[in-house]
C-alpha cells in the first residue's frame, strides 16, 4: 500500500509506517520516540526564518518608534499607528488568503507574500514622510496576511501529531527569536547610521528567501493525519485522494466558528498577541522615558525580553508534545495557568519603581507565558478540518496580529496620551499607567477564553478526525 510522501522527501516510512517484527505499537513507542528530522527539517527552518525575519522588522520598528516619533515630529497616539498600518491590508487579505491557501499551492502564496513584503521594507526604508511610511507599513501587511494561513497549515500536513506541538512550536518562537535579533542587531544599526538601515536590513532576507520557498514540496492536505491513521489501518490507504471539491470563503467560516474550541482559541490568541507582542512593543521606549535607559540599553533589554519568549516557546514545544498523551483539554488548561501568570506578573512589574525588578519579573513570566501557551497552535491544528485548516491558521493568526499585535500600540498609545492630557501626567507615568491597565483587563479576558476553549478541546479533537476519515471514505465509495 503506498503512503503519502514524507514532508521534503525525507524518511517518514520508518516512523509513520508500523515496522515489521514482533514488538507491538506501545512498545516500539516506548523505544523509539520520533523526532522532528525522520520527516524531514527543510520546511521547517525555511518557514522559521521567513517568520524570523517578518518579527525582525517588527524589533527594528519597536527600538526606532521614539526616533521616528522626532523625525516627523509626531505624537505618541499617531506614532503608535504604525504597527497598526499592516491592519488595512492583513485584515483585508488574511482570511480571502486563507481560502486561497485551502484551494491552490501554498508554497506559492507564502513565497510571492514574502517577496512582496520585502519589497514594501525596502521603500519604508527610503520613505519621505509619515505618510509615506504609513502606506509601505501597510503594503507589508501582505506577508502577514499569508503567513499565518499557509505556514500553520504547510506544518500541520507535512508533521504527525506526535511531533506536530514541537514543529508549529518551534515555528513560532521564530516570532521571539527575530525580535531578539531585530533589537540587538537592528538596535545596534538604527543606533549606529538610523531607522531606516534597520528597515533595509530585514527586507533584503525577505526577497531572498521569498524565491527560495518556491523550492518547498506541497504536501496533500491533511498527509501527515492520514499518515498517521495508515500506521493503524492500512485499509485507509484507499482513501488518501484529496477530496476536489473545496469549500468557498463563507463555508469555511461558518464551520470555523461553529467549532467552540477554535472560537475560544482565536479570541484568546488575540489577548495573548495583545500582551505578548502589542504592549511588549512600548518596552524600548517605557525604559527610556521611566528608567532614562539609552537607545542602544533599551535595545538589549527588549533583546533579552524578547529572548526568554523565544526560549520559552522554544522549549515548550516539546513540552508540548510530550503532554499529548494526556489530552488537548490538558493543554489548554496548562495555557490557562500560563495566561494567568503573565496577568499577576505583569501588573506587578509595571507597578514597581525598580527597573531591576521590573525588568527581573518581566523575563521571567515572559518565558513561562510562552513555555505555556506554546501547545495552543497544536490544539488549533487538531480541532481544525484539514480541509479548511489554512483559513484556520488566518483566522488564528488574524486575530493575533490585527486584534492583538497591531491594535495595542494604538490603545497604549492612546491611553498615554489621554493620561498626559487629561491627569497632566508626564510621559513616563503615562506610558506605565497605561500598559498596566492594557495588561490587566484584555489578558484576563484571554485568560478566561482560553480555559473555555480547553473545556471543549478533547471533543472536538476526536469529532474532527472522525469527520475527515469519514469524509474521505464518502468520496472513496
Amino acid at each position: 500500500m503506498a503512503q503519502i510522501d514524507a514532508a521534503d522527501g525525507t524518511g517518514a516510512d520508518a516512523v509513520a509506517r508500523p515496522a515489521s517484527g514482533s514488538l507491538d505499537g506501545g512498545e516500539r513507542a516506548r523505544q523509539r520516540r520520533p523526532l522532528l528530522r525522520d520527516y524531514g527539517l527543510r520546511p521547517l527552518v525555511l518557514l522559521f526564518i521567513l517568520n524570523a525575519v517578518d518579527e525582525f522588522d517588527r524589533a527594528v520598528l519597536a527600538v526606532a518608534l521614539d526616533d521616528i516619533r522626532r523625525y516627523f515630529d509626531v505624537s505618541d497616539a499617531t506614532v503608535g499607528l504604525l504597527p497598526l498600518a499592516v491592519i488595512f491590508v492583513t485584515g483585508i487579505l488574511s482570511l480571502p488568503a486563507g481560502n486561497w491557501a485551502d484551494r491552490w499551492i501554498r508554497v506559492r502564496i507564502l513565497a510571492i507574500g514574502a517577496m512582496i513584503w520585502g519589497a514594501a521594507g525596502l521603500l519604508a526604508a527610503v520613505s519621505r514622510s509619515f505618510i509615506q511610511l504609513f502606506v509601505t507599513r501597510a503594503i507589508l501587511g501582505v506577508g502577514q496576511g499569508t503567513i499565518g494561513p499557509t505556514h500553520g497549515s504547510l506544518l500541520s500536513d507535512y508533521y504527525p501529531v506526535s511531533v506536530r506541538g514541537r514543529a508549529l512550536s518551534y515555528h513560532r518562537s521564530a516570532n521571539a527569536a527575530g525580535q531578539v535579533i531585530g533589537a540587538l542587531v537592528g538596535g545596534a544599526i538604527v543606533a549606529a547610521v538610523g531607522w531606516r538601515w534597520g528597515f533595509a536590513a530585514a527586507a533584503v532576507p525577505g526577497l531572498m528567501l521569498g524565491a527560495y520557498a518556491l523550492t518547498l514540496r506541497e504536501p496533500a492536505r491533511g498527509e501527515a493525519d492520514l499518515n498517521d491513521a495508515i500506521a493503524q489501518n492500512p485499509l485507509l490507504g484507499e482513501f488518501l485522494r484529496e477530496p476536489q471539491d473545496k469549500k468557498g470563503f463563507l463555508e469555511s467560516q461558518a464551520d470555523i466558528w461553529r467549532n467552540r474550541t477554535l472560537r475560544y482559541c482565536i479570541l484568546a490568541n488575540a489577548a495573548i498577541g495583545f500582551t505578548l507582542f502589542g504592549v511588549a512593543f512600548w518596552f524600548p521606549t517605557f525604559f527610556e522615558r521611566e528608567y532614562g535607559a539609552s537607545t542602544a540599553t533599551a535595545s538589549v533589554l527588549f533583546g533579552a525580553l524578547a529572548l526568554s519568549a523565544f526560549l520559552g516557546t522554544w522549549f515548550g514545544g516539546p513540552f508540548a508534545d510530550r503532554q499529548v498523551q494526556k489530552g488537548f483539554s490538558h493543554i489548554g488548561r496548562v495555557c490557562t495557568a500560563a495566561c494567568a501568570v503573565l496577568v499577576g506578573a505583569w501588573i506587578v512589574a509595571f507597578a514597581t519603581p525598580f527597573a531591576p525588578v521590573s525588568f527581573a519579573i518581566l523575563v521571567v513570566s515572559g518565558f513561562i507565558a510562552s513555555y505555556g501557551t506554546s501547545g495552543a497552535p497544536a490544539i488549533v491544528a487538531a480541532v481544525s478540518p484539514p480541509r479548511i485548516r489554512g483559513q484556520a491558521f488566518a483566522t488564528f493568526g488574524l486575530a493575533l496580529v490585527v486584534l492583538g499585535a497591531a491594535a495595542a500600540p494604538v490603545v497604549v498609545g492612546g491611553l498615554s496620551e489621554l493620561f498626559q492630557q487629561q491627569a497632566g501626567m508626564g510621559e513616563g507615568p503615562a506610558l506605565r499607567l497605561a500598559m498596566l491597565l492594557a495588561v490587566a483587563v484584555v489578558m484576563s479576558i484571554g485568560t478566561l477564553l482560553i480555559w473555555e476553549a480547553a473545556r471543549s478541546a478533547d471533543a472536538d479533537a476526536q469529532r474532527t478526525m472522525a469527520d475527515f476519515i469519514a469524509d474521505h471514505t464518502s468520496h472513496a465509495t
